[in-house]
């Protein structure tokens, strides 16, 4: 497949010299926009077809304009008058003539008017795909999808291809979890440590597409291992236009937001603002342990049961301002906060092999944590009469902190000391960030991009560690317990160069980065063990190709290699003992993981079926995954490694079927086999994920969707984490043209609690938790839209993109329902 792919590469690229001097025949492109005359929104899958004057009735070719309303066609139908006719359901048939010629023409904008012929009783709607693919991503429009006014984003990315989302909300593309998320193309600090609390926190209603690049070329930074999922969000209108929305769930966790977007000459604005809470009431966790190596502390157990309240807030804000035709300034701005609480009590036995308690203790604990990020960007744009060459510089500023406070008390009932124990750890990270891009296009197929990027980063974490001495009613310092506060600094150069070719069939783009990283660790309390770490270089290669088999369907073939580098959630060496029997901690050690990846996909897109495959394959010998073993025979130490091997080959598949106006269905699934081995441990299996659902659009203005989906247990490097199944409803009733919406969702309403497994197994052990929680989720939601939208605002088409952190961690104050 791949030889075949180069061979039709070089024909063709070879033959263009010779088409060029072919004289004889006549020879031109015909192009334009097809749009509704009243809306002057593009009308996708146009019908177009071409005939010559003197038999309009025998067409020469018919096809449709893609999703965008664009067509092409390359006449060689020697020197004849032709005949292009547009036909779209619902829409006057509009016929254009073209003179013969040797000139290449641009019909520009066509607008179909609405055909007032049709009975009023009937209304013929056409079909928007949900999915564009392009040569290293794929776009979902969410826009297009009804079910926007009920979800949030996270919901949302269940049914977006290659992407899977778990029953704890844990995120992952092709079935990893090392990705990066994307803001309006900018990477955030924000959805590093919570990306699932940050995503459930923006309403669906507000973004306009979610893009997940599978192959992230030499432009991007060299790491999110599996791909990068870029959500983007409605841009400012002329006029002005807002959206405020309102919502509850049966827990009593409210939520409310705001988004506003207005223009006036060349100064837009452009804010999206949210707050709400999670609750998470009655939840219940257990702990079974089994210590092979000790028959005296043979069993441990535990339970506990506890409540847990999280709020949070999220806002972002762009700023535009058209200095002239060719120079544009935008300021962006995004910030996320959110704070939880926490309260728990449980009883914690051990037994010996005879089943004797050896050592028994209650335990009531008491949590705070808080956690944000804010994010700045800076972004010129020169544009020249030339279209699509632009320059770029770009400055970034990103920032965000973290908080945890524990406080715990154990009551010793049988062998055990009481114990009181007071925890704080503050953490935070600072990146500046400045870029510049260029982009040359040439001939209209070939396109060069050229960059460069510089990056400083500072990782910060300062704990402190405190025992309740009943003796003297005092808190006291741990000895040791403040000797690991880390300072860490790290500073990235970064260039690219890529070329990309574009012809009627056949597309490929290839790339090259070079990334320089130096780094530097400082203890506060120990100065021993500060070190400057040794400089290293990643020579980074990317390269894809598309064929298109037809107007609808087409293959994409790409291999790429990422670098991830360890973030502040997997370097903090703060040590949370919390738990007592189950400590975690950082490791400041760690090294980059280096990734290779292979993709082969096939796609299918008209206006009723949508269909996206792919095969992957991807190796890793360094990856950064949990380890955990016994420190002694009671307490499980849990860190992070750098993993021997890391393997992965699967697949994804996502249909969706327009049947009719009124009914349509999909189905988006994974699945595969992983492979991971560190030293001695090894583990191996397959894993899968299917979801699917539907929508039935019903009189008066009512929406019908109904959503479920199951997920198989997921293989880790000591064990298994827990499947799933999961299903929805949602009605959704529109007032007033659809500016008022009101809509109700159920899910998991047939189940009274949910229950999530994960256990691992050693050689010197196995381990087994347990947590479970309300299953029931019903909320109810209102949103009311008004003002005038008329053009969109220009932003520019580059900027930073800080995409070379791990991401996936998963700091305190996750669930909700």
């Amino acid at each position: 497949m791949f030889k075949s792919i180069i061979i039709q590469f070089v024909f063709v690229f070879c033959s263009l010299p010779i088409f060029s001097q072919e004289k004889q025949a006549v020879v031109f492109n015909i192009k334009g926009t097809v749009i509704d005359s009243v809306s002057h929104d593009a009308v996708p899958y146009c019908t177009v077809s071409v005939s010559k004057k003197n038999a309009p009735t025998v067409h020469l070719k018919r096809f449709t304009t893609d999703a965008n309303g664009k067509f092409s066609y390359e006449n060689r139908s020697g020197a004849d008058t032709l005949l292009i006719t547009f036909e779209s359901a619902g829409m006057e048939l509009y016929t254009k003539t073209i003179l013969p010629g040797k000139q290449d023409v641009d019909l520009g904008k066509i607008a179909l008017k609405q055909n007032s012929k049709i009975l009023s009783e009937v209304t013929v709607v056409a079909a928007k795909p949900l999915v564009k693919v392009d040569i290293d991503k794929i776009s979902y429009d969410t826009k297009s999808d009804p079910e926007a006014q009920t979800l949030n984003v996270l919901d949302m990315l269940r049914k977006v291809p290659m992407v899977t989302v778990d029953a704890e909300d844990n995120i992952k593309i092709k079935g990893n979890s090392n990705f990066r998320i994307f803001m309006n193309g900018k990477p955030s600090n924000i959805t590093t440590n919570n990306p699932s609390q940050v995503l459930k926190s923006i309403p669906a209603s507000t973004i306009k597409n979610i893009e997940v690049i599978t192959q992230p070329g030499s432009k991007y930074e060299a790491e999110g291992v599996a791909g990068i999922i870029n959500i983007i969000t409605d841009k400012a209108m002329a006029g002005y236009t807002a959206t405020l929305r309102a919502g509850v769930d049966i827990y009593g966790a409210a939520n409310g937001g705001v988004y506003f977007s207005t223009k006036i000459g060349k100064f837009g604005v452009t804010a999206n603002l949210n707050s709400g809470q999670f609750k998470s009431p009655n939840s219940r966790s257990s702990l079974y342990r089994e210590n092979y190596a000790s028959e005296q502390y043979k069993y441990t157990f535990q339970n506990s049961k506890g409540n847990n309240t999280n709020n949070y807030r999220y806002g972002d804000m762009s700023f535009s301002y058209e200095i002239d035709s060719l120079n544009l300034l935008t300021l962006n701005t995004s910030g996320w906060g959110g704070s939880g609480t926490s309260k728990s009590d449980g009883n914690t036995s051990t037994l010996t092999q005879q089943l004797d308690t050896i050592q028994k203790y209650a335990s009531g604990g008491n949590s705070k944590s808080s956690w944000g990020g804010y994010d700045g960007s800076l972004d010129y744009q020169r544009s020249f009469k030339k279209p699509d060459k632009l320059i770029t510089l770009s400055y970034k500023l990103s920032y965000s902190p973290s908080k945890d406070d524990y406080t715990t008390a154990i009551d010793g009932l049988i062998n055990y000391t009481d114990r009181k124990q007071h925890i704080k750890s503050n953490a935070y990270n600072t990146e500046h960030a400045l870029q510049f891009d260029y982009t040359e296009p040439f001939h209209k197929i070939h396109v060069i991009e050229a960059g460069a990027k510089y990056i400083i980063r500072y990782n910060v974490s300062n704990n402190n560690y405190l025992n309740y001495n009943f003796t003297d009613d005092t808190w006291q310092t741990i000895a040791d317990g403040n000797d690991k506060d880390m300072w860490y600094r790290q500073n990235i150069l970064g260039m690219y160069g890529s070329y990309k070719l574009k012809l009627s069939k056949f597309s490929a783009k290839a790339g090259l980065r070079f990334e320089r990283t130096s780094s530097k660790v400082d203890y506060k309390n120990h100065s021993e063990y500060n070190s400057d770490i040794k400089p290293f270089s990643n020579l980074i290669p990317s390269v894809d190709f598309g064929y298109n088999l037809s107007d609808a369907a087409s293959f994409q073939l790409g291999y790429t290699q990422r670098v991830s580098r360890p973030g502040i959630w997997f370097l903090n060496p703060f040590r949370d003992t919390s738990n007592p029997l189950n400590i975690q901690q950082g490791n400041p050690n760690l090294k980059s993981e280096i990734n290779h990846s292979f993709n082969l996909a096939y796609n299918y897109f008209n206006s009723k079926i949508n269909i996206n495959s792919s095969l992957y394959h991807s190796f890793t010998n360094n990856s950064i995954e949990s380890v955990s073993s016994m420190l002694n025979d009671t307490v499980m130490y849990t860190t992070y490694q750098n993993i021997g091997v890391s393997k992965n080959t699967g697949f994804s598949l996502y249909v969706r079927w327009q049947i009719n106006p009124k009914i349509s269905i999909y189905l988006n699934s994974d699945g595969g086999y992983s492979y991971l081995k560190y030293e001695s441990a090894k583990n191996r299996g397959t894993q899968f994920s299917v979801y699917a659902g539907g929508s039935y659009n019903l009189p008066q203005n009512f929406r019908l969707s109904l959503n479920s989906g199951y997920s198989s247990p997921t293989v880790t490097l000591q064990g298994k984490s827990s499947g799933y199944n999961y299903y929805s409803m949602s009605l959704n009733k529109g007032f007033f043209n659809k500016k008022l919406n009101v809509w109700f969702s159920a899910s998991n309403f047939l189940q009274k609690n949910r229950t999530f497994k994960n256990n691992t197994r050693t050689d010197t052990y196995y381990s087994e938790s347990v947590f479970t929680r309300k299953a029931l989720g019903l909320r109810v939601g209102v949103s009311y839209t008004f003002g005038e939208m008329k053009a969109t605002i220009k932003t520019v088409s580059r900027t930073i993109n800080n995409d070379d952190v791990k991401g996936g961690g998963n700091k305190s104050g996750g669930g909700g329902n």
